[in-house]
């Protein structure tokens, strides 16, 4: 039995809130009214500063490149950016930037993204939202780090969150829907927390490739139109009470010796197999329901699994499980063509596998 790997992000938490007792809150804010320059605040702006603003909409795209808070009003404060860039751009390297009560839009062009951060920030956003920007809702890249709290990253062009290159991201009740592509891309070893989120309503709900490594914990993930999570090139997934339900394909697809850890996760009703598990995968489910999907509850890509097979791409990793649920079709709530592929109690399926395994 695998051995579940915990995320280490909260030290992102951790290193923005010591940031915080340092540098913030021991001068009074500074105001900058609605039709006044945020940017110029920025600029002129000492280390640790806070920067209030007013109720309303800002017009002008920002760069961050010092430590400070940026505040919006409790009424209601929107930046919408001006030029074919990212709305807010953070960067620079060891700086600490905290935003709050904001709603970010308007960033245009091929870096058209609501918030992009670069260098190697430590970014904290509280009750920001992030949307109808042309690319993605946030873009983090280099080594930045991100802690993310009640935010809302929705109806973005492309992909609603963009890791890239060792950014680590924490995220905690945070809601990632309606973009129209990935609710999250995350590549090149960059690894992401959540807990209490939501996914749903994306193209894509989560793709995670080339080492990226994905932890959640209570998040359903639903209602996306393909696949609800991918696993590719050597990606960890590690999934602990989470729903994969509703979505239009694979509710999990796993592939290119990529890892997973699910314990008590439901993955029920998707468009075709709960999990899809082919090539070098290797997949570990601990008392999960796997059932309602109109494909196979778990399928591993052989050539006795319904449906098509790649010689090509034969199936050389291993799934297994302990404690699980796993019904098909002649069972009330099964799969529609069947629990597993191939049937227990096939090589590929460890004693154990099934609650009602015989005896």
């Amino acid at each position: 039995m695998a051995q579940r790997v915990f995320c280490g992000l909260l030290l992102v938490t951790a290193t923005l809130a010591a940031a915080a007792g340092v540098c913030f809150g021991f001068e009074a804010p500074v105001f900058v009214p609605l039709g006044e320059s945020i940017q110029s605040a920025i600029d002129a702006a000492a280390p640790g500063a806070v920067i209030a603003l007013g109720e309303g909409t800002y017009r002008e795209s920002l760069v961050i490149d010092r430590s400070l808070t940026l505040r919006g009003s409790a009424d209601g404060t929107t930046i919408k950016g001006t030029e074919r860039e990212a709305a807010v751009r953070i960067r620079g390297e060891g700086i600490t930037v905290r935003l709050e009560n904001l709603t970010v839009h308007g960033g245009r062009g091929w870096d058209g993204h609501g918030i992009q951060t670069e260098g190697s920030p430590a970014v904290g956003l509280v009750g920001v939202t992030t949307t109808e920007n042309s690319w993605c809702g946030i873009w983090a890249k280099d080594r930045s780090l991100l802690s993310l709290e009640a935010c809302r990253i929705v109806g973005n062009g492309t992909h609603g969150i963009y890791t890239w290159d060792f950014t680590r991201l924490d995220l905690r009740g945070c809601e990632i829907s309606g973009n129209k592509t990935h609710g999250i891309l995350a590549l090149h070893v960059s690894e992401l927390c959540l807990a209490d989120c939501t996914i749903s309503g994306n193209l894509s709900g989560v793709w995670a490739w080339d080492g990226a490594r994905f932890h959640a914990t209570r998040t359903p993930i639903g209602g996306n139109t393909l696949n609800g999570l991918v696993g590719q090139n050597a990606a960890l997934i590690d999934l602990a009470s989470c729903s994969v339900s509703e979505n239009g394909q694979y509710g999990l697809w796993f592939s290119d010796s990529s890892r997973g850890v699910l314990q008590d996760c439901e993955i029920r009703a998707n468009g075709a197999d709960g999990a899809f598990v082919e090539m070098d995968g290797i997949v570990e489910f601990s008392r999960c329901v796997v059932r309602e999907n109109a494909g196979v509850g778990i399928r591993a890509a052989t050539p006795s699994c319904v449906g098509s097979f790649d010689p090509s791409r034969p199936f050389k990793g291993w799934i297994e499980g302990e404690g699980n649920d796993v019904p098909g079709p002649e069972k009330e709530g099964g799969n529609m063509q069947g629990g597993l592929c191939p049937s227990y109690p096939g090589s590929l399926w460890p004693k154990g596998f099934l609650i009602d395994r015989p005896g």
